[in-house]
């Protein structure tokens, strides 16, 4: 399970590590001198190519870390106990997927312990197949989202699991089905992908949040079709919406002062704004639009604004809502949902 280092070898030569140092040590054997590492990490931190990457002031910050984190643990349950939820798929051949160490450093960072007593309750992971053109890719897609979120379900009702972290890659119909299935019974909290390898998957506060507004079509009580829009990655097209959509009302959330850019999401505020503008466009689409039979979801979102806007969704009190996603010609029906 473990094995006990030290930090500045305790013997003089090649072969002990940050031996060079030990003359700042009276005993090399003392207890702020000793690590316990697995067999791994033990290997990598010795290896003689990779010792400068590892200084001892280095070593005893990670210890440091890790010892807060354990007396909050311990002295008053600081960390908050929570299942993960993973979910990828093919991108350009390669299944594009939050690696269990990338969730274990957010998790931790933000005060957070994976629960792993069990595969059940401690890792939900989905591996979604094939490719978004494929034959029968979006129903095989949503069987694989739809399993998943069984097994999930079966561990909150049997009390295993109380909080969930979602880590997903997916097209944006597909998210939007997913939060579709995520109550809001359960706390969950949603981490987004970002583009800077140094931020990962966690959350970053360097620019301040985005607020959002909804632009909208004037009320027609008698439509029975009506397009909500997400704009935040890039502009929707509306050259290429299909033409079952042609000449219905248009309800449009976007950001405020910003243009839309893969980098918008960023703050987990912005994620926060996002979703209440987004439910308040909902409403918007039934007051306005009594009559609407069928909604018509075509958004160009991050991950988690697509996971959010379906967890938005009402079962059995919003109409049907059809989900699109764009092709090279075109916006294309790929998925129907509240039907």
């Amino acid at each position: 399970m473990a094995e006990l280092a030290h930090n500045i070898g305790a013997t003089d030569g090649d072969g002990s590590p940050r031996s060079k140092d030990n003359d700042r040590l009276d005993d090399t054997e003392a207890e702020e001198n000793l690590l316990l590492v697995c067999h791994d990490c033990h290997k990598i931190i010795d290896n003689p190519d990779h010792v400068d990457f590892f200084p001892p002031e280095k070593l005893r910050e990670i210890k440091e870390a890790f010892e807060r984190r354990i007396e909050m643990v311990t002295e008053n349950g600081g960390l908050t106990r929570t299942a993960a939820l993973r979910i990828g798929c093919l991108i350009r051949g390669s299944l594009a997927m939050a690696s269990q160490r990338e969730i274990a450093e957010t998790l931790l960072a933000v005060n957070y312990l994976g629960l792993v007593e069990t595969q059940r309750s401690g890792d939900f992971t989905c591996r979604i197949n094939g490719s978004a053109g494929g034959r029968g890719f979006w129903d095989a897609a949503q069987q694989s989202i739809d399993d998943t979120i069984a097994q999930v379900r079966q561990a909150v009702e049997s009390g295993d699991v109380e909080h969930i972290s979602v880590f997903a890659i997916a097209p944006v119909p597909l998210l939007f089905y997913l939060g579709w299935h995520l109550d809001d019974k359960t706390p969950t909290r949603l981490f987004q992908k970002h583009r800077d390898q140094f931020i990962g998957w966690s959350w970053s506060d360097q620019c301040g949040p985005v607020d959002f507004e909804i632009v909208a079509s004037e009320e027609d009580a008698s439509a029975e079709d009506v397009v909500l829009i997400c704009a935040l990655t890039s502009e929707v097209i509306r050259a290429a919406f299909p033409s079952a959509v042609d000449g219905a009302p248009v309800i449009e959330v976007r950001p405020v002062e910003e243009l839309p850019g893969p980098n918008l999401l960023s703050h987990e505020q912005t994620l926060t704004n996002f979703a209440d503008r987004w439910r308040a466009a909902l409403a918007m689409a039934e007051a306005r639009f009594p009559s609407a039979k069928r909604w018509h979801v075509i958004a160009s979102a991050p991950v988690t604004a697509s996971i959010e806007a379906g967890r938005a969704l009402v079962r059995n009190i919003h109409p049907p809502v059809t989900l699109y996603e764009r092709t090279d010609v075109a916006y294309e029906a790929v998925i129907v949902v509240n039907e």
